[in-house]
């Protein structure tokens, strides 16, 4: 009879062992790979168990929240490190996640251990066992420098969108002082002759007529340069609620000051809706989209230049359209680039801030020729919500 002995030998427990540390060793390198790689991203990954608070952190979490690597650290404490308005969005989208089992992505401002602010990217995920949440984990990236450059930048095109409008004005001048003046005129004119017609001892009632002429006057003149202190205000972009078709007007009004007074500038406008905007930068769009409709006319026998202010679904949909000589049709959407513009003197610029400004208010501009001759113009902007008042 055989007998057969199962026998581990020394070498077979080496052999295993020398596996196991093999492995170690290789999770460990995998590990300090993804550290350092986590670290030049700037990107953390975290983890919290619903039941108890407690996190889970990377070495990059740690740094990011300028907290000692390994401490232990519970959500109770990390989330008073959150900026209060972060902190109310942040927990509004965890408890919707938690409730439908969905992840979410929030960009998050958070004050360090030391008082460092610092912006952060915040993704996260669920984690379910049996239907119910008892996870959630994700990632935490550093954006800072990020959001730091978006900052400059929007205050670069703050900056540029003014200019703009300044230029604008400028090159208006000349007109808008003409127009200036006629109501100036007509106030000096009304004065002289309501002293003379008082030094001959003419009845009170009679110096009615050119006393209300001098105030129509004087409110004329006001209301000409209250239009231009708004249009060359400089500061932050402040949105509200506004009819569209009052800022229409008013553009309508200074666009087409230097236009020759054979201009049919005509209004097409629907029982509107209030949007929600910044209304000084609406009329600057319009004043440029109405100059360059007055400009195409300039050489037209019978010049035309409507404007249409509809509803369409959730938008208002506002053109300009004039009877010019149309548009080169090869490449209609390059007119909204920088520095491309079909005028000998343009400077290319105009149309490529006024899509940056509708873009910014979440609208659509774009440019087509009418079919019975001459362009078109057109943005739509969002409608406001409906007031709870």
């Amino acid at each position: 009879m055989e007998i057969w002995v199962n026998r581990t030998t020394a070498d077979d427990f080496e052999s295993e062992g020398s596996a196991s540390c093999q492995h170690v060793a290789s999770a460990a390198h995998f590990r300090k790979m993804y550290e350092r790689i986590s670290g030049l991203a700037k990107i953390g990954v975290w983890e919290c168990e619903l039941a108890t608070g407690e996190l889970t952190w990377t070495d990059t979490v740690y740094d990011m929240f300028e907290i000692v690597r390994g401490s232990a650290v519970h959500r109770d404490d990390t989330v008073k490190l959150y900026d209060a308005i972060s902190r109310s969005e942040m927990e509004r989208l965890r408890d919707e996640a938690i409730r439908e089992g969905t992840g979410f992505t929030l960009d998050v401002l958070i004050h360090t251990a030391s008082g460092t602010e610092r912006w952060i990217r915040l993704i996260a995920d669920i984690e379910q066992e049996d239907g119910k949440s008892v996870r959630i984990f994700g990632t935490k990236q550093d954006i800072t420098a990020e959001r730091a450059s978006q900052e400059k930048m929007k205050s670069l095109q703050t900056e540029l969108i003014h200019l703009a409008r300044v230029s604008a004005m400028d090159s208006m001048s000349s007109t808008l002082a003409h127009e200036l003046n006629q109501p100036l005129a007509a106030i000096m004119n009304y004065a002289a002759g309501s002293e003379r017609m008082i030094e001959r001892g003419v009845r009170s009632s009679e110096l009615r007529e050119p006393l209300a002429e001098i105030v129509k006057g004087a409110a004329r003149a006001g209301e000409i340069i209250r239009r231009l202190r708004k249009m060359t205000r400089k500061g932050e972009i402040t949105k509200e609620r506004f009819f569209p078709d009052n800022v229409i007007k008013e553009a309508g009004a200074l666009a087409s000051a230097a236009a020759g007074a054979d201009l049919d500038l005509q209004y097409d406008f629907q029982d509107g809706r209030p949007v929600m905007g910044d209304p000084i930068q609406i009329q600057q769009v319009l004043i440029n989209l109405i100059r360059n409709a007055c400009q195409a006319v300039a050489d037209c026998s019978d010049p035309h230049v409507l404007i249409v202010s509809q509803i369409t679904g959730d938008d208002t949909l506002i053109s300009v359209e004039d009877n010019g000589h149309g548009l080169p049709s090869d490449n209609l959407p390059a007119l909204f680039d920088a520095f491309v513009t079909t005028k000998a003197a343009g400077t290319g610029i105009g149309l490529s801030i006024s899509r940056t400004i509708i873009e910014a208010h979440g609208g659509k501009i774009w440019a087509e020729n009418r079919p019975e001759g001459g362009a078109r113009f057109s943005f739509t902007l969002p409608l406001a919500e409906p007031s709870s008042g």
